[in-house]
C-alpha cells in the first residue's frame, strides 16, 4: 500500500506543478507580456482563460481528493481497489482500440473537408491526426517493452 501511496504523492505534485505552471502562463498572458498580436483577440484571450482556469480548478480538486484518500485508510484502500479493478481495465483497453479507429476516421474526414474549406483548417485537422498517431504508436511500442520485459522476468 506504500507503494500506491506514493503514487498518489506524485500525481498531486504533477496537478500542483500544473496549477503553477498554469496560473503563471496566464498571468503573464494576460498582463501582456507573452503572447503575439496576432491572437491577441478579446474571444481567444478568453477561450484560453477559461481553459486554463477549468484545468486549475479540476487540478486542485484532484489535489483535495487526493489529501482525503491519504488520510483516510478505509478510502484509500477502496480507491486501490477501484483502480486495479480487472474488469474496469478490460473494458478500457476494448473501448480504447474502438475509439482508436473512430477518432482516426472523423480526423481523416476532417482533413479532406477542411481541404476544401481553408488550408488553415486542413493543416490542423492534419496535424491533430498526426500526432495523434505518433503517440499511440510510441505508447503501444513502451507497452509492449514494458509487458514483454515483466513475461521475461516470469519466466526467469
Amino acid at each position: 500500500m506504500d507503494t500506491y501511496k506514493n503514487k498518489i504523492r506524485v500525481r498531486m505534485i504533477y496537478s500542483a506543478v500544473i496549477v503553477l505552471i498554469l496560473l503563471t502562463v496566464t498571468f503573464l498572458a494576460n498582463m501582456g507580456l507573452i503572447g503575439f498580436p496576432a491572437v491577441e483577440r478579446d474571444f481567444f484571450r478568453g477561450f484560453i482563460n477559461g481553459l486554463c482556469f477549468s484545468a486549475i480548478g479540476m487540478s486542485v480538486f484532484s489535489i483535495v481528493r487526493y489529501l482525503r484518500i491519504l488520510n483516510d485508510k478505509e478510502k484509500l484502500k477502496e480507491q486501490y481497489i477501484k483502480e486495479n479493478d480487472e474488469l474496469k481495465k478490460k473494458i478500457v483497453a476494448e473501448a480504447g482500440t474502438n475509439e482508436y479507429y473512430f477518432v482516426v476516421t472523423g480526423l481523416a474526414v476532417g482533413i479532406i473537408i477542411g481541404g476544401y474549406l481553408n488550408i488553415y483548417v486542413f493543416w490542423s485537422f492534419y496535424i491533430a491526426l498526426l500526432y495523434y498517431c505518433l503517440i499511440r504508436g510510441f505508447l503501444c511500442f513502451l507497452y509492449k517493452r514494458k509487458y514483454k520485459s515483466d513475461e521475461e522476468d516470469s519466466e526467469q
